[in-house]
């Protein structure tokens, strides 16, 4: 069992973006046992205990923005990426759990859930041999149209932000199906690796 202990010296912070994330491309049965308790440690525990760490200044000065970068992957059960979608799936629940919490406090947080982003995550998150998952083009999105949709989504205390229109759209289109049909695409949809 990996332990994660924050230890921070004393810091004022006004915002915290939680942006650090980790993925694994691939079927979870042939998955690296290592790779998954990193993507739990980096997507789920790192994020969780600097918001704790950092949150009371932030009630106590009855000010602050917290922005946790989830995604869109989070929604859905998603085939070769099972980890990853669960993790994600937890940070945008946490989101929303201590917003609730935080009402009338002064402090902001934000859930961001973009789809494919045009960084070198895809390529990070393949696994040796493979092919980095690319996705549909007409879901990429710039890392400055993410930024700048976060801070504005953060600076109007909208609690999640989905960036890019086409996104937007198919997550809208995927929360408004049952459940079962949902299902029943990802189970015909080709797996990876």
């Amino acid at each position: 069992m990996c332990t994660f202990a924050l230890r921070i010296l004393p810091i004022d912070v006004d915002v915290l973006i939680n942006n650090a994330g980790l993925g694994d491309s691939g079927r979870f049965a042939t998955s690296d046992p290592i790779r998954n308790e990193q993507m739990a440690l980096v997507n789920v525990v790192a994020p969780t205990s600097l918001t704790r760490r950092l949150l009371p200044q932030m009630i106590a000065k009855r000010r602050g923005g917290i922005l946790n970068i989830s995604s869109s992957a989070g929604f859905l059960p998603i085939p070769g990426d099972a980890v990853y979608a669960a993790t994600k799936a937890y940070v945008t629940s946490f989101s929303e759990a201590i917003r609730a919490e935080l009402r009338g406090k002064g402090v902001s947080v934000c859930a961001v859930c973009p789809g494919p982003v045009n960084t070198e995550f895809q390529e990070v998150a393949k696994r040796p041999g493979g092919q980095p998952e690319m996705g549909s083009k007409i879901f990429f999105v710039s890392t400055k149209r993410v930024v700048r949709a976060a801070l504005a989504a953060l600076e109007a205390d909208r609690p999640l932000v989905i960036p890019g229109f086409a996104m937007k759209f198919a997550m809208l289109l995927t929360r408004l199906m049952p459940m079962p049909v949902v299902r029943l695409i990802l189970r015909l949809s080709p797996g990876r690796g």
